[in-house]
C-alpha cells in the first residue's frame, strides 16, 4: 500500500500549514536563538565557564 497524497496541505492545531510553521521555526532559530558554540565562546571570553562537570556530558 502506498500513502495517498493529501489534497489540502496538512494543518496542525494552529491552523497554519505545516510547511509555513516549519519555515517560521527555521527563521526564528536562524535569527533569534544563539547557537551553543557561540554561547560557549561568549562565556569563555567572559571567563564565566563552570568549573564543575555535569553528570552525563
Amino acid at each position: 500500500m502506498t500513502k495517498s497524497v493529501p489534497e489540502k496541505p496538512e494543518k496542525i492545531i494552529t491552523g497554519l500549514t505545516v510547511s509555513l510553521q516549519m519555515s517560521k521555526a527555521r527563521e526564528i532559530l536562524n535569527n533569534q536563538v544563539i547557537p551553543r558554540s557561540e554561547l560557549y565562546a561568549i562565556r569563555k571570553k567572559e571567563n564565566r565557564l563552570s568549573s564543575t562537570k555535569i553528570k552525563g556530558f
